[in-house]
């Protein structure tokens, strides 16, 4: 089994500036209040520093995990303490979202590096390079999407065409007409997403199977040049997804394939390059 070798331990954490900021900034929005209004209600004043002292621990606990990769292992650091194991103790792999969780045999040990951390997608090629026979795809046959979350994306698309031909009907003048057709642009780019995702991955042998609502794409390794898993920044915070690369100059996006990104990404990897059956 080959494995990735690493020069020394790499630690995966956020800067120590950026977790001074914040919490300077909690603390302006903490004093700013009483500067601003001048209230000594110490009611108020309890109650806006509670708040403040919840929101200060949790961004802190946050901000303050780190994830150290070794050739010897992998380990995790929080506030409430450091969670380690050797690559060898590793027996199994689970996860939800763009989480994973790994555990040792007895399963009283587990090891979940946050996806929220600087450096992530190198944590997971890692765990893929060390221990490629967790992702083998003879043992993750089938992985879908939540039906409830394709579901929802639907329903959000049909109502909002729904008030835009409520509008529509119960119009007076042409002055609603931009609206309307606000709405039924918003609703079609739901229902469309939904129409265009990827619905589930069925690995036969050496086939993959590409299911989408309408339709599906069948791809053998050979036909695929490249897995990769993609991040990038949003308001919201991090956002991942696999980017397969065909030989024909197709690429194929997607996410919110269960169990958990990163397997699914490992596993396809492992598919692709014919490590492990």
């Amino acid at each position: 089994m080959e494995t990735a070798l690493l020069n020394e331990p790499r630690t995966y954490r956020y800067s120590t500036v950026r977790v001074v900021l914040l919490i300077i900034m909690l603390l302006l929005l903490g004093i700013a209040p009483f500067m601003i209004l001048g209230s000594t209600d110490s009611l108020y004043i309890l109650l806006t520093w509670m708040f403040i002292g919840v929101v200060m621990l949790v961004s802190v606990y946050s901000l303050t995990r780190s994830t150290t990769v070794s050739n010897d292992g992998i380990s995790t650091r929080s506030l409430l303490g450091e969670r380690s194991l050797n690559w060898g103790e590793i027996n199994s792999a689970s996860g939800s979202g763009n989480k994973i969780k790994l555990h040792n045999r007895d399963g009283d040990v587990s090891v979940a590096p946050s996806p929220h951390l600087p450096g992530y997608p190198e944590v997971i090629e890692m765990i893929g390079a060390k221990r490629p026979d967790l992702f083998k795809p003879a043992e993750y046959t089938v992985m879908s999407r939540n039906w409830l979350s394709s579901l929802w994306f639907l329903v959000i698309g049909m109502l909002f065409i729904g008030v835009g031909i409520y509008l529509y009907f119960d119009a007076s003048g042409t002055e609603t007409l931009m609206p309307i057709i606000f709405l039924a642009v918003i609703g079609l780019t739901f229902i469309g997403a939904i129409l265009m995702s990827v619905l589930s991955l069925r690995l036969d042998g050496s086939s993959l199977t590409i299911r989408y609502l309408l339709g599906q794409t069948v791809l053998k390794p050979e036909e695929v040049k490249s897995v990769g898993l993609n991040v990038t920044q949003t308001r919201n915070g991090k956002s991942y997804n696999i980017l397969m690369f065909t030989d024909r100059g197709r690429t194929i996006r997607f996410s919110g394939i269960g169990p958990s990104l990163p397997i699914v990404y490992l596993v396809l990897k492992n598919w692709q390059q014919g490590r492990v059956k």
